[in-house]
């Protein structure tokens, strides 16, 4: 949910109201356009830059916000308990942040991006913590079906994820094949890393499954937790396996 104050945060982002209604008219019009057209995946930047502030080199670009709110930052990495929201790599522990708790890393991600969509280039709904492989995979990639929307529904069941790490979007999911290929989800030590945590659950799940009395949920990761969805899916397999080896 936004912070009560979130629309006039956004709009003291804007050097001047003039300058702020210029901008919402023209992102209207923008996107108006053929979404998978040339001029929107020129993006809003090279369609409008009249209505945009200039950096200090002259390039026009969004105003900033995250600057100064930090701790606006700090509630969409709580979102996702410091994860990242699409491949679950902990991306808010492996440094402190330049200031620690209140500016935790990882990177603010817009879900539709904002070249694209320049509407939603302000809305808390379309923010989410991503680690720097995935959000710099994405770029401003808007494919026909879209992405998997990490807060929406069961995410992680439209994937499947291998005992060696690797995964895929189900079968007939254009959205969840999309999300694989254009955030990379299947690089080399992301991959890695998700094969050893199963392995690593797993040495304790092998010695569990079958046990008198032992229960499935006793055998998952019932808690957000680093490649949780992965780790629970191989779980689920093994554990049917076992049931259909006992009859």
């Amino acid at each position: 949910m936004a912070p009560d104050d979130w629309r006039a945060t956004v709009e003291a982002a804007f050097p001047d109201e003039a300058t702020a209604k210029a901008f919402w008219r023209k992102a209207a019009a923008f996107e108006r356009l053929a979404e998978q057209g040339k001029k929107r995946k020129e993006g809003f930047t090279r369609y409008a830059p009249e209505v945009l502030p200039k950096s200090a080199k002259g390039k026009a670009e969004f105003p900033a916000v995250w600057q100064k709110h930090e701790d606006l930052r700090q509630k969409i990495a709580g979102m996702s308990f410091g994860f990242c929201a699409y491949c679950q790599s902990p991306v808010s522990s492996n440094h402190p942040g330049k200031k620690g708790k209140e500016k935790p890393p990882g990177q603010i991600e817009h879900f539709k991006p904002k070249s694209r969509f320049p509407r939603s280039a302000y809305e808390w709904d379309n923010y989410f913590l991503s680690c720097g492989g995935c959000n710099n995979a994405k770029g401003d990639n808007w494919p026909v079906e879209g992405y998997v929307r990490p807060d929406e529904g069961r995410p992680g069941a439209r994937f499947v994820f291998g005992k060696d790490g690797g995964v895929r979007g189900r079968k007939g999911d254009a959205a969840a094949r999309n999300t694989v290929d254009d955030m990379d989800l299947r690089r080399y030590w992301l991959t890695e890393h998700r094969r050893l945590a199963i392995e690593i659950h797993f040495d304790f799940v092998s010695r569990q499954i079958g046990r008198a009395r032992t229960t499935l949920q006793e055998l998952l990761i019932r808690r957000e937790a680093m490649y949780s969805e992965a780790i629970n899916q191989n779980v689920r397999r093994a554990w049917k396996a076992k049931r259909r080896r006992g009859r």
